[in-house]
C-alpha cells in the first residue's frame, strides 16, 4: 500500500509542475508579443538600457559538457566569480547561506566539516562528492577550506552516481578555478575584522608565450585568535587559527585543439581544538569553555594534476589524472571540562591516485550529444587513535590506561559510465546513463592497552569486502518556449560501505552499501527579456540501508544498514535585476526526510545493576526526524551598485539567512531551534592611475544571534556543542591590475 501511495505522489508532483508550466507559457505568449511590439519602437539608447537590464547566462559543466544552466534538467545551484566576490564567500561553509536544502555541519572550524543535501547525512562517510577541476576531495578532512581565486562554483543537488560514482548520493559541489589565459590580470587583497582576524589573497595569471603556453599561481593566508574563551586558564585564544594555501598552474595549447594543464596545490591548516562544551553550558555561555587541555588540529594537504582536452570535428577527449595527499593531526580535551580525565590523540594519513578519461560529443553536435568514460581510484587511510583515559575508573577498580587503535583501509575503486541526450524537434529532450561501480576494500586493524588492564590483550583484525552497484538515470525535458523549460528525473546513488573500527568486539566486521532513488521535476524559466530567472525543483528519494552507529551493548557501537527513510520536498530559486545596478536573489527549500523503518536494542548501562550488560528493551524511531536535516532553509538578498561616474560606484548589500529547526538525535529530543543571519555589505569600486581597486566594510551576524554548528552526544558523559560565529566587523582593500 505504502508503494502506491509513493507512485501516486510521485505522479501528482510531475502533473502539477507541467501543469504550472502549461499555465505560466500561455500567459507568457501575448506578453511576450507585446514585449517584443514594444522593443521595435525603442531607441537605441533603450536598447542598450535594457541589455544592463539582463542577467548574464552562467555556463555550467554539470553533465561533463558546456551547458547553459538554464538548459540542464536538474536542480542546480551556480554561483560566478562575481557572485562569489559580491557575497564575501570565503569557504565551503558559507555554501550553505546560498544554496537551499544544503547544510553543513562544521566540527572543528575550517577543516572538519560534514554536508547534507535535501536531509541526506551521513557522518561515517561523505554523501555529498567535492570536486576541484575534475578532481575528487573523497576525505572529510581533505577539503581545500578556501575559496579564493574561483570561476564558478556548482552544487548539484540529488544523486550524481551516474557521471561522478561513489558517495555522491546526495550531491555533490563542483569548484572551478581560474585558468590562465592571454591577458595577464591579477589582483590581491587584505582584510582586517574582529578578534584579530587577518585575511590575505593575491593571484596573477597571463601568457608565457602567447597562444601558446601561460601561467596562474595564487596564495592565501588566514589568521585569527578565534571566537573563543577559556574560563578555566584565563586564555581568550582558544580557537586561534594560521591557514595558508597556494595554487600554481601551468597551461599549454600546442595547437587549437590541444587544451594541457599542469596544477598543483598545498595547504597548511594550524588551530586549537577546544571549541566544544557541555551543551546547556554552551547555551547559557556562549563562545565561553573551560578546559584543562585545549589541544591542536594540525591539517597538511598538498595535489597535483593534470588534464588533457582535445577538441577534434568528430569528439572531445579528456583525461584528468591525480593524487591527493592529506596528513591529519588532532587532540583534544576529551570530557570538554576542567577535570582531567580523557584526552584523545588522533592522526590519519590519507594518500589518493585518480584518473579519468572520457570521449564525448563535440561542440556542434546536433541533437545527439554523447559521453562515455571510465574512473579508477586507488586510495590508502591509515587511522592512529589512542584514548587517554589518564584517571581510570575508580568504580571498577581501573586505574588511568590508555587504548590505542590502528587501522588501515585500502580502497580500489573503477568505473565505467556512459550518458546520451536525443533532442527532438528542438523541444523534446530524452537523456539516459549508466554507470557500473565496483568499490574494494581491504581492512588490517589492531587495538591494545597499555598497560594492559583489561585483560584484553592485542585484537588483530583483517578483513576485505567487494561493493558493486549499477547507477541509473533517465530524464525527460521539454522546451515550451526558449526560456521554459520543464523536466522530470529518475537517477540512482549509493554511498559505498565499510568497516567498524569503534569497539573491539565488533572490530573490522562490515557494513554494507546505503542507497536511494531520487525522482524529481522542476521547471527552469525566465522572464521579462531575461530580467528575471525562476527555477522550481520537487523531489522524492527513497533511502535503503541507511548505515547508522548504533549500541549493542554497554560501551560497545556497531555501524550497520540498519534504517530505511524517504525524503520530499522542494526548491525554489529566483535571480532578478530590475534596474540598472539592482539586483535581488532569493532561495527557499523545504525538506521532510524520516524514517519508514529503524529499531535500536536497549541495553542496561549501570554497572550496579544485575542486569548489566543485558538487552532490556527496544527503541523504535520509525516516524521519527532524520538527524541533520533542517526542515528548511533560505537566503535573501538585494544589492545595488550606484555609479558616481564612469569608472567609480558605490557598493551596498544586505542578507538575511535563515535555518529551520532539526534534531542531533534519534529521538528527536536534542533539537537546534531556527535561526536566522543578517549579513551586510558596503563598498566603493573605482580606479586609481588605471588600476581598479574595492574597499568594503562588512559586517556578519549584525544581531549576534545564537546557534550551534555541531551538537553530538557522548553517553553517559551527555551532550556537547560547538557555538556558531558570532557578530563580526571588518573591512577588505582589494587592488586589481
Amino acid at each position: 500500500m505504502k508503494n502506491w501511495k509513493r507512485t501516486f505522489l510521485l505522479v501528482g508532483v510531475v502533473i502539477v509542475i507541467f501543469a504550472v508550466a502549461v499555465i505560466l507559457n500561455l500567459f507568457s505568449v501575448p506578453f511576450a508579443a507585446a514585449q517584443e511590439e514594444k522593443a521595435k519602437q525603442e531607441t537605441v539608447q533603450g536598447e542598450k538600457v535594457r541589455e544592463e537590464h539582463k542577467l548574464e547566462t552562467i555556463t555550467v559543466t554539470a553533465q561533463k559538457r558546456e551547458e547553459n544552466i538554464q538548459e540542464v534538467p536538474a536542480s542546480i545551484t551556480a554561483l560566478s566569480d562575481i557572485q562569489i566576490e559580491d557575497a564575501g564567500i570565503k569557504d565551503i561553509e558559507d555554501l550553505k547561506y546560498y544554496t537551499p536544502n544544503l547544510h553543513i555541519q562544521k566540527m572543528g572550524n575550517r577543516v572538519e566539516q560534514y554536508l547534507s543535501i535535501r536531509g541526506m547525512f551521513n557522518k561515517i562517510s561523505p554523501t555529498v562528492g567535492v570536486f576541484v577541476d575534475g578532481v575528487s576531495y573523497s576525505e572529510n578532512l581533505a577539503y581545500d577550506p578556501d575559496l579564493y581565486d574561483i570561476e564558478r562554483i556548482e552544487v548539484l543537488k540529488g544523486p550524481q552516481g551516474t557521471l561522478f560514482g561513489r558517495n555522491t548520493e546526495a550531491g555533490a559541489i563542483r569548484i572551478i578555478t581560474k585558468k590562465p589565459g592571454n591577458i595577464w590580470e591579477g589582483k590581491g587583497s587584505a582584510g582586517y575584522g574582529d578578534y584579530d582576524s587577518q585575511d590575505y589573497s593575491a593571484a596573477i595569471r597571463g601568457p608565457l608565450i602567447k597562444d601558446r603556453l601561460f601561467f596562474g599561481i595564487s596564495g592565501k593566508r588566514y589568521l585569527s585568535d578565534g571566537y573563543y574563551k577559556n574560563d578555566y586558564l584565563g586564555t581568550d585564544d582558544v580557537e586561534d587559527m594560521d591557514d595558508t594555501s597556494g595554487r600554481a598552474r601551468l597551461r599549454w595549447t600546442p595547437t587549437d585543439a590541444w587544451d594541457i594543464m599542469l596544477s598543483v596545490n598545498a595547504d597548511r591548516y594550524d588551530d586549537s581544538y577546544g571549541c566544544y562544551a557541555p551543551l546547556e553550558e554552551m547555551r547559557r555561555h556562549t563562545h565561553h569553555v573551560n578546559l584543562d587541555y585545549e589541544g591542536y588540529i594540525e591539517n597538511d594537504l598538498n595535489g597535483q594534476s593534470l588534464s588533457l582536452d582535445y577538441e577534434g570535428d568528430w569528439f572531445k577527449f579528456t583525461s584528468i589524472t591525480a593524487h591527493r595527499d592529506a596528513d591529519y593531526d588532532l587532540a583534544y580535551d576529551m570530557d570538554f571540562t576542567q577535570f582531567d580525565k580523557w584526552r584523545n590523540y588522533f592522526n590519519k594519513d590519507h594518500d589518493q591516485w585518480s584518473q579519468e578519461v572520457r570521449l564525448a560529443s563535440p561542440k556542434d553536435s546536433g541533437p545527439f550529444k554523447w559521453l562515455i568514460g571510465g574512473y579508477y581510484f586507488d586510495e590508502d587511510m591509515d587511522t592512529d587513535c589512542t584514548l587517554d583515559f589518564r584517571q581510570g575508573f575508580a568504580q571498577w577498580g581501573i586505574p588511568a590506561y590508555m587504548t590505542t587503535q590502528k587501522s588501515e583501509v585500502d580502497t580500489e575503486n573503477y568505473a565505467f559510465f556512459s550518458q546520451a541526450t536525443y533532442t527532438l524537434w528542438e523541444k523534446l529532450g530524452l537523456t539516459a546513463g549508466l554507470r557500473y561501480d565496483r568499490d574494494k576494500k581491504e581492512f588490517n586493524g589492531t587495538e591494545f592497552d597499555t598497560p594492559d588492564v583489561m585483560g584484553k590483550g592485542v585484537t588483530a583484525v583483517k578483513s576485505d569486502k567487494t561493493f558493486s552497484e549499477w547507477l541509473p538515470k533517465f530524464a525527460i525535458d521539454y522546451r515550451f518556449t526558449q526560456d521554459f523549460m520543464g523536466y522530470a528525473s529518475i537517477s540512482r546513488g549509493y554511498t559505498s560501505g565499510g568497516f567498524n573500527t569503534r569497539s573491539t568486539s565488533v572490530l573490522g566486521l562490515p557494513y554494507d552499501l546505503e542507497y536511494s532513488w531520487n525522482y524529481e521535476a522542476g521547471v527552469k524559466s525566465s522572464w521579462l527579456d531575461n530580467r528575471l530567472i525562476l527555477n522550481l525543483a520537487a523531489f522524492y528519494i527513497d533511502w535503503k540501508d541507511k548505515q547508522v552507529a548504533t549500541s549493542i551493548a554497554p560501551q560497545t557501537i556497531i555501524i550497520k544498514n540498519a534504517a530505511e527513510s524517504t525524503s520530499m520536498g522542494f526548491e525554489v530559486e529566483a535571480m532578478a535585476r530590475p534596474a540598472t545596478g539592482l539586483e535581488l536573489t532569493a532561495g527557499f527549500g523545504y525538506t521532510n526526510v524520516e524514517f519508514d523503518d529503524f529499531k535500536d536494542a536497549i541495553f542496561d548501562q549501570d554497572p550496579t545493576s544485575p542486569t548489566y550488560g543485558q538487552k532490556t528493551g527496544e527503541t523504535d524511531y520509525s516516524d521519527k526526524k532524520n538527524i541533520f536535516a533542517p526542515e528548511y532553509t533560505y537566503n535573501l538578498a538585494v544589492q545595488y551598485r550606484y555609479p558616481l561616474s564612469n569608472s567609480k560606484t558605490l557598493f551596498s548589500r544586505l542578507e538575511l539567512q535563515g535555518t529551520g529547526d532539526f534534531y542531533y538525535d534519534f529521538d528527536n529530543e536534542i533539537k537546534e531551534s531556527n535561526y536566522e543571519i543578517v549579513n551586510a555589505r558596503l563598498g566603493y569600486e573605482g580606479e586609481y592611475k588605471g588600476r581598479g581597486f574595492e574597499l568594503y566594510l562588512w559586517a556578519k551576524n549584525i544581531f549576534d544571534e545564537e546557534y550551534a554548528t555541531s551538537v553530538f552526544g557522548s553517553g553517559a558523559m551527555g551532550w556537547f556543542g560547538r557555538a556558531g560565529d558570532p557578530q563580526t566587523f571588518g573591512g577588505t582593500l582589494t587592488v586589481r591590475f
